[in-house]
């Protein structure tokens, strides 16, 4: 089975029809709107945001389709489906072979794994053309932002290229025996260097008989295994840090949530960013609640009195209740902006990256 169908299953499963395949097509497209990015914490299905860029909506209902008429899955109403037990035993049966999903964690890098990869392929590459005193090399990456990053870097001496060059080698080994062999493998014969020319996905997918999908998962897994490695421990990771650290710091949150978190990092309130901004007040709450669940020192204190907190954490935790109308049944005299904020949290101890 291709594994489209196969990721498009397995989150239906954890999904467990609490949410309409519109905001699974959102997940797995890496659409990044309020509801998607905390689906992904609450059913604890991160590796798979963005897991199909490019995905459209005619191939995503084409594919459900031919799950629903291979009875892998069943509609359980409009735009509601369950995965049957055919599809589960299939995923139980598999579930190894997809083993190495689970290094990835695209709610948190699949915004920045672009612009990592253009700094540290062009690194690598210049490293190794360096090494060999060969400098008339054409460049893979030309993206002038990683073109001046890799300028400012890049080791003056033979001596230092070379010190850098085994350092860089021990941490890219260390962490490509975290992975299975297939993925790493992908992911070095990615790389360009003296006399080589890195693959293209499509030459990586006929050498292993793979999907161009499965190839590109199985690279961005490897990707994020070296994000949650350095991001865990940089100073193991001396060499990747310096490269890629000050991508990797920057939180996971939309454009315009970002920006309201500097304001609020200025001690700005509500009402005032609300002005400059031009926000309304919907807005301004989802950006709350993105910011706390990104951000694991933003507290909550100043929205929340820490007994109710206490009482809605323990409440999600005892029943796993994804949906807000329960909660707020539960405790009526709190607003749902309290209860999203309280759910973000508890979401986002969850969304510490994956690979061990």
């Amino acid at each position: 089975m291709d594994i489209s169908r196969a990721i498009i299953m397995d989150v239906l499963q954890k999904v467990d029809g609490s949410r309409k395949c519109s905001g699974i097509y959102y997940i797995l497209t890496g659409k990044k709107t309020a509801q998607s990015l905390s689906d992904s914490q609450w059913f604890k299905i991160e590796p798979y945001y963005a897991s199909l860029k490019g995905l459209t909506v005619e191939d995503f209902n084409s594919i459900l389709d031919e799950l629903c008429t291979k009875e892998f899955i069943n509609l359980k109403e409009d735009q509601v489906f369950l995965i049957s037990e055919k599809g589960s035993n299939f995923l139980e049966k598999n579930k190894s072979y997809y083993f190495f999903m689970e290094k990835l964690n695209g709610l948190k890098y699949a915004s920045i794994e672009h612009k990592c990869w253009q700094v540290l392929s062009l690194f690598v590459q210049s490293l190794s053309n360096a090494l060999y005193h060969f400098l008339n090399f054409s460049p893979v990456i030309r993206d002038r932002d990683a073109a001046e990053k890799v300028k400012i870097l890049f080791p003056r001496t033979d001596e230092q290229r070379k010190q850098v060059a085994s350092q860089l080698y021990i941490e890219l080994k260390i962490i490509l025996k975290k992975c299975d062999s297939k993925s790493a493998e992908i992911f070095v014969n990615k790389l360009s260097g003296y006399n080589r020319v890195g693959h293209t996905f499509d030459q990586s997918a006929r050498e292993w008989g793979l999907s161009r999908v499965e190839a590109v998962l199985r690279f961005r897994s490897v990707l994020h295994m070296i994000f949650y490695s350095i991001k865990e421990k940089p100073e193991s990771y001396t060499v990747l840090y310096t490269l890629l650290g000050e991508l990797i710091d920057i939180p996971a949150l939309t454009k315009s949530a970002l920006q309201t978190y500097h304001l609020l990092k200025q001690e700005k309130d509500l009402k005032e960013i609300m002005k400059i901004r031009n926000l309304k007040l919907s807005t301004m709450e989802d950006h709350l609640v993105e910011i706390a669940r990104e951000i694991p020192d933003f507290s909550i204190q100043p929205y929340i009195r820490d007994e109710d907190k206490d009482r809605v954490s323990h409440f999600y935790n005892k029943t796993k209740k994804f949906k807000l109308r329960p909660i707020k049944e539960a405790f009526p005299h709190l607003t749902y902006l309290q209860i999203r904020l309280v759910l973000a949290k508890e979401g986002g101890k969850h969304a510490v990256g994956s690979g061990t």
